[in-house]
């Protein structure tokens, strides 16, 4: 966690995020950070101590969900992988959930199976008890909500490329569901096109109806004119 390099104070404190991270991937889910200091060792040298407490190492006793219907528990069980028995992991099941640090909009998780089959509005939200000293129970509350249509695919910014050329490259069509692993392969073939700034191609996600919903693309054009 810690190279041996100048010290930034932001790289600091998210390297104390990523030790207490180990720990409660490795079962120690009260692990704390209960005091830290940074010392002088010579002129050009310093030291840092830290104070950790690791407290118990948890481990799963039962898994319940609750509010799922568009999925059956046992296909939501099956993607989530983690059983009676297993050690206490919560970035693995954060990222196998998809939520918290560990939402990828492109990976395989219970969140996006929602997300790329209209449930725009879907929510995971983990929760647990702590049943002994070592034990945990999870319940995790699944909000649906209605699947949602793509009603309208706007295009703005763009100049010099004809929107028919933008749009034979548009994944996500009007009258599809709402898909967001689709958003994602758009945004690829966008920045591939070479011809926008790649840092603001980000979807504006628009519902308008509690069914509907626009997708808009507000374009910015890189400069291509050249000074000889």
């Amino acid at each position: 966690f810690f190279l041996n390099r100048n010290l930034k104070m932001e790289d600091y404190k998210e390297d104390k995020n990523l030790l207490i991270d180990f720990y409660n991937s490795n079962g120690y889910r009260n692990a704390t950070i209960l005091s830290d200091s940074i010392y002088t060792i010579d002129d050009e040298n310093i030291g840092i101590h830290i104070n950790l407490s690791e407290g118990n190492k948890f481990y799963i006793r039962d898994v319940k969900w609750v509010g799922n219907s568009a999925y059956p528990t046992e296909q939501l069980q099956q993607l989530f992988g983690v059983k009676k028995g297993d050690m206490y992991d919560k970035k693995s099941m954060h990222k196998r959930l998809g939520v918290g640090r560990e939402v990828d909009p492109e990976g395989v998780s219970v969140a996006s199976m929602y997300q790329n089959n209209g449930y725009l509005m879907s929510q995971i939200e983990p929760a647990e008890h702590v049943v002994a000293e070592d034990t945990i129970d999870m319940e995790i509350k699944v909000f649906e909500g209605k699947q949602f249509t793509i009603n309208n695919v706007g295009i703005s910014g763009n100049m010099r490329v004809d929107d028919e050329v933008i749009r034979r490259e548009l994944y996500v069509r009007p009258g599809d569901l709402y898909n967001r692993a689709l958003l994602m392969q758009t945004m690829r073939t966008l920045m591939g096109m070479g011809h926008f700034d790649e840092q603001a191609i980000i979807p504006d996600i628009q519902p308008v109806s509690d069914e509907l919903v626009n997708v808009n693309w507000p374009l910015q054009e890189k400069a291509s004119d050249q000074f000889n």
